[in-house]
């Protein structure tokens, strides 16, 4: 039978909006064994887990994980298995790294009937039939735009802001006026997607001349005070994509500054584009991403963007609130657990003080633990069994393992990803 814990490896991937080289906090970390850090390479994502897009190996090994895990299934308990109908081996949960000084594209990520659909049609683009619901949590400062702006947010910079009005007719401006006075909640809705889809759609030299007008004032004039609270986040976005559809999602979307230890959950169907930061990432296991700004032409597909959108306007919903680890657990007051009410995942941050302990008690499905700073010795088997674990190191732990975390001279700090199957 297969050891409950043991070492497997991160894979990397590049795209443009990563950090380069030693900048990237995924170049830091990659656990690949004699990998070598280019300066020029954006080093973007470190994933863990056993998607075929990057899939992890067993490091003693160098099998595949999701192999090993399918010739171990007592790994990931018949629990988890029956109620994910998971097979050959795979896991429900995907976790990454991110590291990032451009804004990713503006996108959605599918319900399971829109990701079977277009995976059915577009098998090439989109590689699963899965949903990805996600959540982030910010390792450094992390600025991020998720969901739409509540209707009379975007009524202000409709009236505001004439270089953004003038995208659309006056009637869909009155039309959302309307619903806004009236409290409408369905109709504002349906108002706020039609925005959503007339901009998307609009004549890009159109986009690129009201884009440049507005740069230039904002460059040289004195704006309004509702203008000067978005005026740096539009500036910024410009240097990044300028003549992008996407700069207007400044005043389309919610916008929030995260410091670290702060995390939020995007719901399938919510649009969202990270700006910049580095975050811990776990979603279901997908890799589908329905893109609509920030990108290049061909990598956009606003049809299905648009047909699996969800306009729902919640400031303030999309945080996660941590709680502490404690029922069932000892030693454990550095242990903080977030639950974005996905079924597939969960996230711990472990923070183990100097000379001390973190105990966790098993947990009824498997996880994947990788480590951001310091290093500490993971121990089960009631004490007879340990790992010496260190900087970007990643740990699979099986299903039912208690294990416990001890610093040493140092800090210990650790990331926790794991699935568990509720008891009935």
């Amino acid at each position: 039978m297969s050891e409950q814990v043991f070492l497997i490896t991160s894979e990397i991937k590049t795209y443009p909006w990563g950090k380069k080289g030693q900048a990237s906090l995924v170049a830091q970390l990659a656990s690949i064994p004699d990998c070598h850090v280019d300066e020029s390479v954006t080093y973007a994502e470190l994933w863990m887990g056993t998607h075929p897009a990057a899939p992890s190996r067993v490091l003693d090994s160098g099998k595949l994980l999701s192999e090993h895990l399918a010739a171990n299934p007592h790994l990931l308990g018949e629990p988890v298995i029956n109620r994910f109908g998971l097979k050959d081996g795979n896991l429900p949960f995907l976790f990454k790294v991110l590291s990032f000084d451009k804004a990713l594209p503006v996108q959605i990520h599918p319900n399971k009937s829109l990701a079977e659909r277009i995976h059915a049609n577009q098998p090439e683009r989109y590689g699963d039939p899965n949903h990805k619901p996600e959540m982030a949590l910010a390792l450094s400062q992390f600025h991020v735009l998720c969901g739409f702006l509540p209707g009379f947010q975007m009524l202000a910079y409709l009236s505001s802001v004439p270089e953004f009005a003038s995208m659309f007719s006056q009637d869909l401006i009155d039309n959302l006026s309307s619903a806004v006075q009236q409290k409408d909640a369905d109709r504002q809705k349906g108002v706020l997607k039609e925005l959503w889809s007339t901009l998307l759609k609009a004549n890009k030299a159109a986009v690129e001349q009201n884009l440049s007008t507005l740069v230039d004032r904002y460059r040289s004039a004195k704006v309004s005070p509702e203008e000067e609270k978005v005026k740096p986040l539009l500036l910024r976005l410009y240097d990044m994509y300028p003549g992008d559809h996407g700069v207007f999602c400044a005043f389309m979307m919610n916008y929030y500054v995260l410091n670290e230890g702060h995390a939020l959950s995007v719901t399938v169907g919510e649009p969202h584009a990270y700006i910049s930061g580095d975050i811990i990432e776990c979603m279901a296991t997908s890799d589908n991403t329905i893109a609509a700004a920030f990108c290049p032409e061909e990598d956009k597909d606003i049809d299905n963007f648009l047909a699996g959108v969800q306009v729902s306007p919640a400031l303030g919903k999309t945080l996660i609130q941590p709680t502490m680890f404690t029922p069932g657990s000892t030693h454990t007051n550095g242990t903080l657990v977030f639950n974005p009410g996905i079924n597939e995942l969960a996230v711990m941050q472990v923070i183990v003080a100097k000379s001390h302990i973190e105990g966790h008690r098993p947990r009824r499905g498997p996880s994947i633990a990788i480590v951001t700073d310091g290093a500490g010795t993971i121990v089960w088997a009631d004490g007879s069994k340990r790992l010496h674990l260190k900087r970007g190191q990643v740990v699979f732990i099986g299903q039912g393992t208690a294990v416990k975390f001890s610093a040493g001279e140092r800090p210990f700090h650790l990331y926790r990803a794991f699935v568990e199957v509720p008891l009935d």
